[in-house]
Formats: structure tokens, C-alpha cells, sequence
């Protein structure tokens, strides 16, 4: 691939890298906000090039999600995590801040597609006291709006024969048992201790018009063609965050890479906010006829699966939206992590 010099890619890497520099539009995360002081900080948010909030000003959402609305909601209302008991898992609440700015869903890729990707803050206009699940010394999992707000795409996607993989406390499955078009739902979860705790505590509380099965395995063992061809959807959720997503999604992707509509990875915006911005360092090093590696070890592995992919592709780009599709292109990152170095 070669990238022709233009004005008009020149302005484009010019931007991005102004978008990659800007460490205002994350530093809202965390901000104390109240209703007095909420349409100030939608201005500076506005500055900052949030997108969100780039139109009129009566089109701005709100800074606060109700704390009621969210406890009210189906799973909160009918399963009680408070009575589980284990030797392995403890419960306990912890009080979640009101008027707190969090990220309340997965990471918005930037419209205009030049790095400015965007978290959607929120704070809570009530505290209440969240549901935590200890395995050991780690979280487990949480009762809380951004666990909800990133499932519940998938739960209303969910068709037909289901499969998921990563058990959880059953977020994902007692929602999608709730969707009209779901007939059927596994679970692959390598963990027997997570299985028998959900199957003797939360299970009972779930519809049974739903036929459920629950598998004991690895991901690594089920995610392939021969057994995911047997199933309409398909959900993946065994990460904590896009860190590990990363890494994780990628191993998954070099055993085998399913045809886009076929797989939904849990938080995929988020976890390839970090692919947008190595696929364009790669373009800008072939811009400007040099080559730099990232610090980060798991970036440098992913930075040579960028090389080889476009490498091997023999065009000019000549265009700003050749570029941003390549940046973007959720087929395109994907089949850049299969690639198997």
C-alpha cells in the first residue's frame, strides 16, 4: 500500500493527531455535577468536541440517569443476588455516589471517523447501594447501569438458537430470555464453581419458558465454525474490560474468524478504540516514510499484524475515506487480529 501526498490527507492526519493529543474530551470523567452546575459543564463538554453535545443546546442530553428507573429495571426487580452464599464467592453492597460523571456504555466510535471517539458520561441523580460478587480478592461482577446499558443491545438483538459464552450472574440471559425472538439459549462457562453458584441461587429465580443449557468449557474449545454454525446469534462476554478484551478477542479471532453479522463481542467499540488509533499510526509512518513501534508489548504484536495485512494489499490511496474505512471497518480490525503471527 502507498498513501498519495495531498492536501487533503495531509489536513486528515493533521486532525487525527490533534484528536489523539487531546486528553480533554476523558478528563470529565469523574467531575462532580450537580443541577446548578450541569449546563456548565455541558459547555465545556461541547469545547472539548464531545460530539454529543455539538448541536443546539436544547438538543444536549441530560448529565443524570435515574437511580430509580435503573433499580426498577426487569432483572433488579426480580432476582435477588443477596441470597447467595459461598464458601468461594462473598456478596456485598457498596454504596455507588450520586452526581459522579462514569461511562455509562461501550466506547462511541468518533462520526467523523478521525480518533475522536467519545465516552457517554452520566452520574446517577440518587446514590443506592450496589450489589458486588467477590471471587476471592477480585470483583466478580456488579449491579450496575453501565453492566446493563452494555448488554441489553445484545439481549434485544438476540435471535432464534442462542449461544453465549461467560455465565456471570445471567445479566445477559435473563434479558434475552425476555425477547419475543429468542427460542433457545447455551452457555458455555469454564468455570464449574460460577455454574453450580448461578444454578443453585439465581437459576430458580429465571423464566423456564426459555430452554437454558449450560456447558462446562472453554471458549477456546467452542469457538469455531463447526459449533457456532449450529446457533442464530452468537454473544462472547468472558472479559473484564477492554484491556483483557483486547487480547482476548484476538485469541478468539486467530482460532476463527466468523462472518461479521454471525458474532457480537461484549464492548467491541471499546476494545477497538485502540486498533483506530494503531491502524492509523501505521498510515501515518507510510505517509511520512518512517517506521515507529509502540511501547506496549501486546501493541508491537497487533502493530506487525497491521504491517502484513495492508502490505499486502497493492494500491495508491488517494482519498480521505479509503483511509477512515480501513481505520474503522469493524471486518477489517477483526481480520487484522486473526492474522496469526
Amino acid at each position: 500500500m502507498k498513501i498519495e501526498r495531498t492536501p487533503e490527507i495531509e489536513a486528515f492526519f493533521k486532525r487525527c493527531m490533534n484528536h489523539l493529543r487531546n486528553d480533554e474530551i476523558n478528563g470529565f470523567l469523574g467531575m462532580h455535577v450537580t443541577p446548578r452546575t450541569e449546563k456548565k459543564l455541558q459547555k465545556k463538554m461541547k469545547q472539548a468536541g464531545i460530539p454529543e453535545f455539538s448541536g443546539e443546546e436544547e438538543t444536549w442530553p441530560s448529565l443524570f440517569i435515574s437511580t430509580q428507573e435503573y433499580l426498577q429495571s426487569p432483572y433488579n426487580t426480580h432476582i435477588r443476588l443477596d441470597a447467595i452464599q459461598s464458601s468461594e464467592f462473598k456478596f456485598t453492597r457498596e454504596t455507588l455516589s450520586a452526581n459522579e460523571l462514569f461511562n455509562v456504555c461501550a466506547i462511541h466510535p468518533d462520526p467523523m471517523r478521525e480518533l475522536n471517539d467519545w465516552m457517554t458520561l452520566r452520574a446517577l441523580d440518587q446514590p443506592y447501594d450496589a450489589v458486588f460478587l467477590w471471587q476471592g480478592d477480585e470483583v466478580w461482577m456488579m449491579d450496575s447501569p453501565a453492566e446493563a446499558n452494555t448488554n441489553d443491545p445484545y439481549a434485544k438483538k438476540a435471535k432464534g438458537k442462542v449461544v453465549t459464552f461467560g455465565l456471570g450472574i445471567g445479566y445477559f440471559i435473563y434479558m434475552a430470555m425476555l425477547n419475543p425472538n429468542v427460542t433457545s439459549i447455551t452457555v458455555i462457562e469454564k468455570s464449574k464453581a460460577v455454574i453450580e453458584l448461578f444454578q443453585t441461587f439465581i437459576q430458580p429465580q429465571f423464566p423456564t419458558s426459555i430452554p437454558l443449557t449450560i456447558v462446562e468449557g472453554d471458549a477456546s474449545v467452542y469457538f469455531n465454525k463447526s459449533f457456532l454454525d449450529d446457533f442464530d446469534f452468537v454473544y462472547v462476554d468472558i472479559w473484564k474490560s477492554n484491556d483483557d478484551g483486547l487480547i482476548m478477542v484476538e485469541k478468539l479471532l486467530e482460532r476463527y474468524l466468523p462472518p461479521l453479522d454471525k458474532v457480537d463481542f461484549w464492548i467491541e467499540s471499546s476494545i477497538f478504540e485502540a486498533m483506530h488509533a494503531l491502524v492509523f499510526m501505521y498510515f501515518h509512518d507510510l505517509f511520512q516514510g518512517k517506521t515507529t513501534q509502540p511501547d506496549d508489548r501486546v501493541y508491537r504484536r497487533i502493530r506487525k499484524k497491521i504491517t502484513r495485512h495492508f502490505d499486502s494489499i497493492d494500491i495508491t490511496v488517494k482519498d480521505v475515506d479509503t483511509l477512515k474505512d480501513a481505520m474503522y471497518d469493524p471486518q477489517t480490525l477483526r481480520t487484522i487480529l486473526s492474522i496469526q503471527i
